[in-house]
């Protein structure tokens, strides 16, 4: 039995690591990620290929996800109301604004996306539907930290700050004043904090117990998306998401607590 929850283990922690890099990786990379012998990932990557959760590619003989994750995603997704609910709104947002419009919901002390509709635009902002982000360097995340609760706020603050670009916010005292000055303004904005040259802005959504949801954000290339806009754009965004979270009121069980 022990050996068995072991494989299992294993082969979760494979699948798992294609959530940072949804790329291709050969045997040796997958080895030295998990920290596991070559003929042992082989063996499991081996049966995850049978099941059709792993594909080769079969020119360079790396691996990558295979397509029965697209319909068991499928099908994870039609549990996520949230998401059906979202749509109407969030392609209202990307008509009148044509940039990226995202839905992502909190999941430990990242933010995972769960919705993206990509600007129609040649130059544009777009994260996949499944990839997490931290949160204290997004405008989406620090909408999450901005409006939830101290106790759950600290809660989520990392344990060790990142610095992804010179202006990613580094200690928990300027955090602090940032989501503050978040919450009065009713949402939170990232200039370049996560990646430069990107910004965005991000309202939050409440469920039925006024705990944030979910978060709805606008997201694009900086000189698309200075301050002045980024303001016009959190002040319509904050009556979309008004809007949603009336209609959430009194849905129950819609996302798993986090």
């Amino acid at each position: 039995m022990g050996d068995t929850v072991q494989v299992l283990e294993r082969a979760m922690s494979l699948l798992l690591s294609y959530e940072e890099n949804n790329g291709e990786f050969g045997v040796t990379e997958l080895a030295e990620k998990l920290n596991l012998h070559k003929a042992t990932v082989h063996r499991i990557l081996k049966t995850l290929e049978l099941e059709g959760l792993i594909q080769q590619n079969h020119s360079n003989g790396k691996y990558y996800l295979g397509w029965r994750l697209i319909s068991l995603g499928t099908l994870a997704l039609e549990h996520f109301s949230l998401r059906g609910q979202a749509i109407d709104l969030m392609e209202e947002i990307l008509d009148e604004y044509q940039e990226t419009v995202d839905l992502a919901v909190m999941q430990e002390e990242a933010i995972l996306y769960v919705e993206v509709l990509e600007s129609p635009q040649p130059v544009k902002i777009a994260a996949r539907p499944g990839r997490r982000l931290p949160a204290y360097c997004t405008a989406t995340g620090k909408a999450f930290l901005a409006f939830s609760s101290e106790e759950i706020r600290t809660r989520l603050f990392p344990r060790e700050f990142q610095p992804f670009t010179e202006l990613t916010i580094l200690d928990v005292e300027t955090l602090n004043k940032d989501l503050d000055a978040s919450r009065m303004r009713g949402y939170a904005i990232s200039m370049e904090e996560y990646e430069i040259g990107i910004h965005a802005v991000a309202a939050p959504v409440y469920n039925h117990n006024n705990d944030v949801e979910a978060v709805i954000a606008i997201a694009g290339p900086s000189y698309r998306m200075p301050m002045e806009r980024l303001d016009k754009m959190g002040a319509v965004l904050c009556e979309k998401t008004a809007l949603l979270t009336e209609k959430l009121h009194g849905i129950t069980g819609i996302i798993r607590k986090r």
